[in-house]
Order: structure tokens, then C-alpha cells, then sequence
């Protein structure tokens, strides 16, 4: 049974988003989804609107991490404290709160993606409305993994099928609906372009764990 429990890494570029209320400042509409790359020879790096799960993503399961996310200080980017394995949540590192009232530290995830046309893209993000469509997800992924691995076809094919407007204390999110249509054998694009993630196993401590700085830029603005 492939185990997820969705209650130590780096990643590999270009990465997507999920723009719950969207972005006034970048020109995001709502409900969009956003992918930030830095195209070869570029000194910067640029964000555009893309289909993504509208035609369909190839999930790599084997790079998932799930864990934390804390926004960093100014003009840093955000802390990460990844689980010993998506089997195994760990607790919240603190209960800190923001000024809104909300926990500072929010769950987080990161999965390398087949987005389409050869490409591949990270998925890391620690946005209520973008781990809530993970959470739901990952019932589908544990319910066929099983049956799925004996026929041989490793990974999810997953499209959007809506959004789902959830009101919450300080707002509202608008959370996308990921459905798997079929399992497909691993693209190419996700046998040659592997992400570096750590994988050793994580040694428990008296102190807090050591932080991980976020893979993206804190300027990525989602």
C-alpha cells in the first residue's frame, strides 16, 4: 500500500503554483495556476499563467515530501521542515501565530510534476488552499496505488475537475479539485530530470530541528 500522512531537501526548477485569491501586484487572476522559471541565458526570472492540470500532470510520487512552511524574514525565502517520509506527519514545529491570527507555520508540500510538452516542474508550496487539494488527492493515490503497481503503471495521471470555495476564520480559499483520470508509466522527462531531494533518514533531537531554507525566492510571490 502506498501510505500518505498528510497531516531535509532542496528542489529543481522552473515550479508551479496554485493562486487561490491571485495576485493584484503580478497580474494573477484567482483560481490560476502559476509557473516561475528562468529561461537559459535569463538574469531573471519570469512568472506566466499556465493550463497545468486543466489538460493533465504525471505526479512523480517517488520525490513527494510533505512537512511545514514558515514565511521567512524580509527579503528571505521562506523556512521548510520536511517529514521523514510522506507515511510519517510530524508535529507542528511551534504555535506561533501571525498578527492575523493564523499559525505561522503551515503545511507544506513538494512533488516533481510532468506539466506537458516534454516539461517538468516542482510543486512546492505551503498554501492552506494548495495542501487541502493535496490532502484530498492523496485519499485517491492510497486507494488505487495497490492495484495500480501490479499492473505496472507507477504514477497518477491527475487533471482539475473544479474549485471548491471553503470559508475559513480570517478569509476564504478557493482549493482545486485534482482528480486521477488514469496511471501511465513514468514519463521521460521524469527519468532524466530528477530533483535533488534528501532522502536520509532523520535523527531526532532535544533541540528544534535545524531549518531549511525554501528552494524558491522569496519574491516568487505566491
Amino acid at each position: 500500500m502506498f501510505e500518505i500522512d498528510t497531516g531535509s531537501t532542496g528542489s529543481k526548477g522552473p515550479w508551479i503554483s496554485w493562486t487561490s485569491n491571485g495576485s493584484a501586484e503580478k497580474g494573477f487572476a484567482p483560481r490560476s495556476w502559476v509557473l516561475r522559471e528562468k529561461p537559459e541565458g535569463a538574469t531573471i526570472s519570469t512568472n506566466a499563467v499556465v493550463p497545468a492540470f486543466a489538460n493533465g500532470c504525471v505526479l512523480d510520487l517517488d520525490t513527494l515530501q510533505l512537512g511545514w512552511e514558515k514565511d521567512g524574514a524580509k527579503g528571505m525565502a521562506p523556512e521548510r521542515r520536511w517529514n521523514p517520509s510522506p507515511a510519517q506527519q510530524m508535529p507542528r514545529p511551534d504555535e506561533g501565530k501571525k498578527a492575523t491570527g493564523s499559525f505561522a507555520w503551515t503545511r507544506a508540500l513538494s512533488v516533481r510534476m510532468a506539466i506537458g510538452g516534454g516539461k517538468a516542474a516542482t510543486w512546492e508550496q505551503g498554501s492552506y488552499a494548495a495542501y487541502e487539494a493535496f490532502a484530498n488527492l492523496a485519499k485517491q493515490i492510497t486507494a488505487q496505488w495497490a492495484g495500480q503497481s501490479q499492473n505496472g503503471l507507477l504514477l497518477p495521471l491527475v487533471k482539475q475537475t473544479g474549485v471548491e470555495k471553503k470559508d475559513l476564520p480570517n478569509g476564504s480559499a478557493n482549493i482545486p479539485v485534482l482528480t486521477i483520470e488514469k496511471w501511465v508509466p513514468r514519463p521521460d522527462c521524469l527519468k532524466a530530470d530528477a530533483p535533488v531531494i534528501a532522502t536520509g533518514p532523520v535523527t531526532p533531537a532535544p533541540a528544534a530541528p535545524p531549518v531549511q531554507q525554501a528552494a524558491i525566492p522569496a519574491d516568487a510571490g505566491f
